[in-house]
């Protein structure tokens, strides 16, 4: 075996170690959240209308939140595997890291869906209630397990309670819609079938988000840690002096738009609509936010709460304009 062969080799086994990490991470995250949305699904159940979204995402958080961190620790791993051998991921190192990332990604939005479903029904396609028995102190009961159980159409035809649905790009990446599209969210009922898939695209949008953003930071922390030499395989001089970052330009130039939300500006200053337009039509990262706007990150994150704050109060008002609309119609 030659030299060449032996780094190939080398590296090969790297990155099928770095996977088998992720793997039983994602194992033990997995398995403790079917925990998690056991309890919270009885918490649900025995809370009134108004309060169960409040039950429901205070559960599901902080699992997004350990999903994001899982997979940026694999993008730490494979991103660093990629900068000391830049041969095997030329000619740009994160765009091979998010290749093989990507496979990754996509199971985590199955999880995000499959744990909806049995937070909201107690069951989906892989957990499924065998019996149910009342409670009673120092008393024993036995329950036959059936070995076999019918098939599931689950997920495909899944529709999420009414109850769920909430209205902002932010926190649930879905944006304001028609009055006469928008669902009763204060009843037992479900969603169609187009809403619950507007429902789960939202949650994974905002997932990618919150990814995207620490992805980011976890870069610019390897490159900085890399030293000079990084530049070599991040696209820089020859010299070893780095090129100016992508996002060196100030505003929107030389960005690619990815959503019309100008329907969302009303109200803003310049400012807030600039931060606006950077996150949620662009989708760039805080860092590259505060670059673009030449401010700090603290002052970015200001402006974005400061939008997030009109977007709710717009949306409220919508809301109650609904509702009127809504009452004088029942007369």
């Amino acid at each position: 075996m030659t030299a060449l062969q032996k780094q190939d080799a080398h590296f090969s086994q790297a990155v099928e170690a770095a996977g088998k990490l992720w793997v039983r991470g994602f194992e033990e995250l997995r398995n403790s959240a079917v925990t998690v949305a056991f309890v919270a699904h009885t918490e649900i159940q025995s809370e009134g209308i108004a309060g169960k979204s409040g039950v429901f995402y205070r559960h599901f958080l902080p699992l997004r939140r350990e999903a994001v961190t899982l997979l940026s620790e694999a993008y730490r791993r494979c991103f660093k595997l990629a900068v000391a051998n830049p041969r095997e991921s030329k000619p740009d190192p994160h765009k091979w890291t998010l290749e093989q990332l990507q496979p990754v990604v996509n199971l985590t939005f199955e999880w995000i869906r499959d744990w909806y479903i049995l937070a909201c029904d107690g069951e989906n396609q892989w957990v499924r209630r065998a019996g149910s028995d009342p409670f009673a102190p120092g008393q024993t009961v036995s329950i036959s397990i059936p070995t076999t159980a019918p098939p599931s159409d689950l997920p495909g035809s899944w529709r999420a309670p009414a109850w769920l649905f909430q209205i902002s790009v932010a926190f649930f990446g879905i944006g304001l819609m028609k009055i006469k599209h928008v669902p009763q969210t204060d009843s037992e009922e479900k969603l169609g079938t187009a809403h619950t898939r507007l429902l789960l695209s939202g949650a994974r949008r905002v997932f990618l988000w919150e990814l995207r953003g620490v992805i980011e930071t976890v870069r610019n922390e390897e490159l900085a840690a890399a030293g000079p030499t990084s530049a070599q395989v991040t696209g820089g001089e020859p010299t070893g002096i780095p090129k100016k970052p992508k996002y060196w330009s100030k505003g929107i130039k030389g960005l690619t738009l990815r959503a019309d939300l100008s329907q969302f500006k009303q109200g803003l200053t310049e400012k807030q609509e600039l931060a606006f337009s950077l996150k949620y039509e662009y989708q760039v990262g805080p860092a590259e936010l505060a670059a673009r706007m030449g401010i700090d990150r603290k002052t970015a994150h200001e402006h974005i709460k400061a939008v997030d704050r009109k977007i709710g109060q717009l949306r409220s008002s919508e809301k109650r304009k609904a509702n009127r609309a809504r009452t004088k119609s029942d007369f």
